[in-house]
């Protein structure tokens, strides 16, 4: 239960983290231009991550562990490569949630729970 929770908390995270990136847009850019295209497009990227781990929370075989693996390692990634062009502390944060969403992914046991177990996991 305990795992369940903890990759429920870090994947609702990471979706508010996209949707507040997606709301500042309009706030940021007056206009549709490359780099308000690139800004919407991350925040879609990070909506789609961590929809991703939302609907694998229940469990799953090894091919849905692997493909939530790569999603997150692929956006871990794109996270670390950002740092050096913008260090903020957004870039920090969406790197450690996504990295974390990883290891859940790497870590977590993906055998079906026992009848009659809390456990989902």
């Amino acid at each position: 239960m305990k795992q369940r929770r903890t990759t429920l908390g870090l994947a609702i995270a990471a979706g508010l983290l996209g949707t507040g990136h997606l709301a500042l847009t309009p706030l940021l850019y007056t206009g549709w231009t490359i780099d308000s295209l690139w800004f919407v497009g991350t925040g879609l990227a990070m909506l789609i991550g961590a929809g991703a781990n939302l609907l694998a929370v229940g469990g799953g075989n090894r091919m849905r562990r692997a493909g939530l693996l790569s999603i997150n390692l692929a956006m871990a990634a794109f996270f670390a490569s950002a740092w050096p062009v913008l260090p903020e502390p957004q870039v920090v944060v969406g790197g450690v949630l996504f990295a974390a969403l990883a290891a859940c992914a790497a870590l977590f046991s993906d055998k079906a729970p026992e009848q009659g177990k809390q456990n989902a996991w």
